[in-house]
């Protein structure tokens, strides 16, 4: 078993190595990979006098590229939205990277956490029997929300993986098997709960159901946690629980503690996060919308098999599978009120909840076999069911285009790489969905037109020259005609001349005195740039 379980693991490295996009696209990955950046120089505020001087509404938030907001605590600054956890995983080897000149380094980080996600789940389910434990860990290995998600730099892997970490951990000693246990259960539970925090903040109150199963938990052998002195023999187990929860709760404040911090020092108050209100991300509305996406999305990738998993307290009574569904349940209560979106891979939130829901199913497929057939058959009937159903998730996954997002996602970089190789360093790129990859790649200044006063574009074009800056109009083609849409009246809007460059086939540029020349009849040709 430990031969397969490690075999699994380089496998998970070695997909997300061969097939992650290793690529700084949207929002999400620019805000984790530029707050890394800050992290591992320390300038994590950095002032664009643009922003202070510029004479339209709203300067600040143009002069912030996606996936961030005005600082609310230093004027002219952009902060990210997303939390710190993953940046500040992400900052050794920002740092190591741009010491060796090898920047793809800051892309191994989520790879890494995947395989301690494998590995956690193995541990887990081997709480009910290690062909559980490798059955359960196959299957969130090729999970088509897990395959998705280990590609990219963002914080849907490593966030499940502290989480299921943290459950592992807190199950462990004295358990029923022991040779898996990763240390002492409370203060590493604690410790794994903590970094989950930090790592996705929402997601807490699945730290408070752990806490209360390390309080209720009347499963610990005390003679196996290595106490000899003498002072200690007369504890009750209630004594230790409340030992326990005690050391739980101490190692998980951490985390909580550098959350309002980090949160203070970015959106001026402990309470605030980059994301907005609470009330514009939450609403009672959104629940019933949420829950038929998220139940459709689940039974299309994963199929209604894992359904079997809500028989698991029948067959399986105990405070482990009341903790594991506890958690299921409350990873999804923690977004169903929230915004509602309509693409399949947004069961990326449902990651700790997916493999708690997996490894109950295998468990409770166990249980079945137990009962039904000899036990010496259960192990070959839980394996063919894995491996079976490991295919079909591959075969979805492929569907869904997880190995093919390194090509789609080339395509941010190949802007960036075009933008640093052709434009002037005196460029002001105007542009939306690529503000942060055009940052990240080419060091240039963006301007976000979806930020910018519709009466204002003209008038911004003409400011920025007169600061020696040249303009510039980046869009993939999707976001041409709402482009158009939001400045009805500005000439420039209306892109009636040819690009200058198309790359990739999706992304195009124009220059907005090419136009003046083309309707004139003189105009140079597009160029197609790979």
């Amino acid at each position: 078993m430990k031969v397969a379980i490690a075999m699994l693991l380089a496998a998970v490295v070695a997909v997300g190595l061969h097939w992650g996009t290793f690529a700084v696209g949207g929002s999400d990955s620019y805000c984790y990979v530029h707050q890394a950046q800050g992290w591992s120089t320390g300038r994590l505020q950095v002032v664009e006098p643009l922003a202070l001087e510029a004479p339209w509404p709203d300067a600040p938030l143009t002069f912030a590229p996606a996936g961030h907001v005005p600082s609310r605590t230093v004027p002219g600054a952009a902060v990210p939205i997303c939390p710190a956890g993953l940046s500040i995983a992400m900052a050794p080897f920002q740092y190591v990277g741009a010491a060796f000149r090898r920047p793809e380094m800051i892309f191994l980080v989520v790879p890494f956490f995947g395989a301690l996600l494998i590995w956690s789940v193995y541990v887990l389910g081997s709480r009910f029997a290690p062909r559980v434990g490798f059955g359960s860990a196959l299957l969130v290995a090729c999970s088509p929300a897990f395959l998705f998600q280990l590609v990219q730099p963002m914080s849907d892997v490593p966030a499940a993986a502290l989480w299921v970490l943290a459950a592992a951990c807190a199950t462990g000693p004295g358990r029923r098997a022991p040779s898996t246990s990763l240390g002492p259960g409370p203060l590493m539970a604690g410790l794994a709960t903590s970094a989950a925090i930090l790592m996705r903040p929402n997601l807490l109150p699945l730290g408070a159901a752990i806490g209360l199963f390390v309080l209720g938990s009347d499963s610990r052998d005390v003679s196996t946690q290595g106490i000899e002195s003498p002072r200690h023999a007369n504890l009750t187990p209630g004594h230790w629980r409340w030992r326990d929860a005690a050391v739980f709760a101490a190692a998980s404040a951490p985390g909580c503690l550098a959350v309002a911090i980090i949160q203070e020092m970015f959106y001026g108050s402990p309470l605030r996060s980059g994301y907005g209100s609470l009330d514009t991300l939450f609403a009672v509305a959104n629940i019933a919308p949420n829950a038929s996406r998220y139940f459709a999305w689940m039974w299309q990738s994963h199929t209604p098999i894992w359904l079997l998993a809500l028989a698991a307290p029948l067959l399986l009574p105990g405070s482990l599978t009341w903790l594991l569904l506890t958690l299921a349940v409350v990873n999804v209560a923690c977004y169903l009120p929230y915004t509602v979106f309509n693409d399949w891979w947004y069961l990326r939130f449902m990651l700790p909840g997916i493999a708690m829901l997996l490894v109950l199913m295998v468990a409770t497929l166990d249980a079945i076999v137990l009962r039904l057939a000899r036990r010496k058959g259960a192990p070959y009937t839980v394996a063919v069911f894995a491996l079976a159903l490991s295919f079909f998730f591959i075969r979805e996954a492929r569907a869904r285009s997880v190995f093919d997002l390194q090509r789609l996602e080339s395509r941010y970089q190949r802007a960036g790489l075009y933008v640093a190789s052709h434009l002037p360093p005196g460029a002001l790129i105007i542009t939306s969905w690529e503000s942060g990859s055009v940052r990240f790649y080419s060091n240039r200044r963006t301007l976000v037109w979806d930020a910018l006063d519709p009466a204002w574009l003209d008038r911004a074009i003409a400011y920025s020259r007169t600061r020696g800056l040249e303009p510039y109009l980046l869009f993939e083609r999707w976001e041409e005609p709402l482009f158009r849409r939001r400045f009805l009246g500005s000439t420039v809007a209306a892109l009636d001349w040819p690009p200058a460059v198309e790359i990739a086939g999706q992304v195009r540029i124009y220059r907005p005195e090419d136009r003046e020349r083309y309707l004139k009849g003189d105009a140079s040709p597009t160029e197609y740039a790979r």
